[in-house]
């Protein structure tokens, strides 16, 4: 199961770069990208109601009510703004920055997000000591990014 996810992950990763273009391509299609965002987001909507409501009849689980969203800390509700701004920027920086530098520059900043949360144990993780070997792999993830960046090339 563990490969599976692993091979999941990558895949997503794979189509990041993919969406953006298709998001951008919307944006200019339309003409502007936050109605492209407001696309993307409906037909976000509309595919996980579906698989919520396909999975709820299957399993006997409801769909979450007012109730049950009182509990979750009002925090939590900053999952749906930070993807919302992933949406935004992409839709704003891949048509300048090209494929191989946003996504370079994304990896980046979620390699150095994903030691501070492991770090702190921040949100919903549980505490994993940051090693040297792990350091050095941020190292080496932000010589990628220079490498693909190429901020002295310009």
């Amino acid at each position: 199961m563990r490969l599976l996810l692993m091979a999941a992950v990558f895949l997503v990763g794979f189509l990041l770069p993919v969406q953006a273009g298709l998001n951008a391509t919307v944006a200019k299609s339309i003409g502007n990208r936050f109605q492209a965002g407001w696309v993307n987001g409906l037909v976000n909507v509309a595919v996980l109601s579906t698989v919520l409501i396909v999975l709820s009849a299957r399993s006997g689980q409801v769909i979450p009510n007012m109730a049950s969203l009182r509990v979750v800390p009002w925090w939590a509700f900053l999952g749906g703004l930070i993807g919302a701004s992933v949406v935004v920027i992409h839709l704003t920086a891949a048509p300048q920055l090209g494929a191989g530098m946003l996504v370079a520059i994304f990896v980046g900043g979620m390699a150095a997000g994903s030691l501070a949360c492991d770090v702190w144990g921040f949100p919903g993780y549980s505490v994993i000591k940051i090693d040297g070997t792990r350091l050095a792999g941020l190292g080496l993830v932000v010589a990628g990014v220079l490498l693909v960046a190429r901020p002295w090339a310009r």
